[in-house]
């Protein structure tokens, strides 16, 4: 990714792009060939969750310092001019036009939502950990939704699906700006909310579908149909992605060991472990961690 510049990111016409309207990256080794500081318009909505490293940015003439778990709405026809980035920097990129927000919010209130967050100038909020997670789950389920072509004949009602859960998570968070405001859930959209902040509380220690559920106060079985149906995913595929979503994470910090990984992953012994991330990623979590050197 190292290619994709974020000044080329920001300038795309969205409208030719294969997915008509939104955009999604989760890019690494983002590092501006040149730092011009000039100042442009931003074409779309655009939302950034800094992964790690750092990115200095000035939007509408101030200055922003964006850290780890910081995320930012940069609104349609703002300036935006970026002033450096480093060398650890890697972050979720989501770029949406305004034609994509209205032909995929199915709500009223969503649809207010988007409104509120593309209309003004709020900053940067600095999410927890637990906050950061949820963020980055939806991040990762639009960005698949985006790109795998083994789901085309479905890709259309999961990228509004995906799109409207990630439009009611931002709200919540920026909820602070606007007291008098509140989103009505349906029962199934509220249920899966629930699920994922429970998840981003509890994935390193519970890794069963029966857990979830039993905290829900529902059976196993309506759990998933419910989550199925919102997200295009069993919750057992959404707890193994967010497992793995992790130890990719951690791996990069050569100060933990992968028998610790492990441990802190809830897993009963290194081996099962490996076994796990081999399965899922192609190949074992030391052969992983040798590669993000290269």
């Amino acid at each position: 990714m190292s290619e994709l510049m974020l000044t080329t990111l920001l300038n795309i016409d969205l409208d030719e792009l294969p997915v008509k309207g939104l955009d999604v990256h989760i890019l690494k080794d983002c590092i501006l060939k040149k730092q011009s500081h000039e100042a442009f318009f931003i074409r779309n909505t655009v939302v950034l969750l800094i992964k790690s490293g750092s990115l200095r940015v000035s939007f509408q003439d101030v200055l922003l310092e964006l850290f780890a778990h910081d995320l930012v709405v940069l609104s349609k026809g703002a300036t935006l001019a970026i002033l450096g980035t480093d060398p650890q920097l890697k972050l979720f990129y989501l770029s949406f036009s305004t034609t994509f927000a209205i032909e995929n919010c199915n709500k009223q209130a969503l649809l207010d939502a988007f409104y509120f967050l593309s209309s003004k100038n709020i900053g940067k909020v600095s999410l927890d950990l637990k906050s950061s997670l949820i963020v980055s789950l939806i991040y990762k389920l639009m960005y698949q939704v985006n790109s795998d072509t083994a789901i085309q004949h479905v890709a259309t009602e999961l990228q509004r699906i995906s799109f409207n859960l990630f439009l009611y998570e931002l709200r919540c968070i920026y909820g602070q700006f606007v007291s008098d405001y509140h989103l009505n859930f349906t029962r199934n959209e509220n249920l899966t909310i629930q699920f994922l902040n429970i998840l981003a509380i509890h994935f390193n220690e519970q890794h069963s579908v029966q857990f979830y559920a039993g905290v829900l106060h529902v059976t196993a079985g309506y759990l998933n149909k419910v989550v199925k149906q919102t997200t295009g995913k069993p919750v057992k595929k959404i707890i193994e992605e967010t497992l793995v979503m992790e130890a990719k994470n951690r791996l990069d910090d050569d100060q933990i060991t992968i028998n610790r990984l492990s441990e802190e992953l809830g897993f009963n012994s290194p081996s099962s472990f490996s076994t796990f991330f081999k399965k899922h990623v192609g190949i074992a979590p030391s052969a992983y961690r040798s590669s993000l050197s290269k």
